[in-house]
């Protein structure tokens, strides 16, 4: 389906896993907002049709097309060094959250 999948989407969520600030007790309320947002992009592309989606289904093409801005929206956040996702997010401002490499990296495929 267009230049989402599942197996890119899959990849980011591993790397949100695998991330150290995404584990319980002590879970950074930004990290764990945007892994929550990739979670529920991901439910929403696997909901999508995939016959309908190649048979030109508009229903079926704007999901992929929303999976496709929230993957956008996310790569933007996750890329975000202005402090504003942490205020919304109840992290600090002054000390953004760290997505580090591998997640960025995960985040930038599924905008290409």
């Amino acid at each position: 389906m267009s230049t989402t999948n599942i197996q890119d989407l899959n990849a980011k969520i591993s790397a949100f896993e695998s991330h150290p600030q995404c584990k319980p007790p002590n879970t950074h309320p930004t990290i764990f907002f945007l892994y929550d947002f990739v979670r529920n992009t991901h439910n929403q592309l696997k909901a999508v049709d995939a016959e309908k989606y190649a048979a030109g289904d508009n229903g079926a093409k704007n999901a992929v097309g929303e999976v496709e801005g929230r993957n956008a929206f996310a790569n933007m956040l996750i890329n975000d060094t202005s402090g504003k996702l942490s205020m919304m997010t109840g992290g600090n401002p002054s000390n953004p959250a760290d997505f580090g490499a591998e997640i960025k990296a995960k985040a930038q495929i599924l905008t290409q």
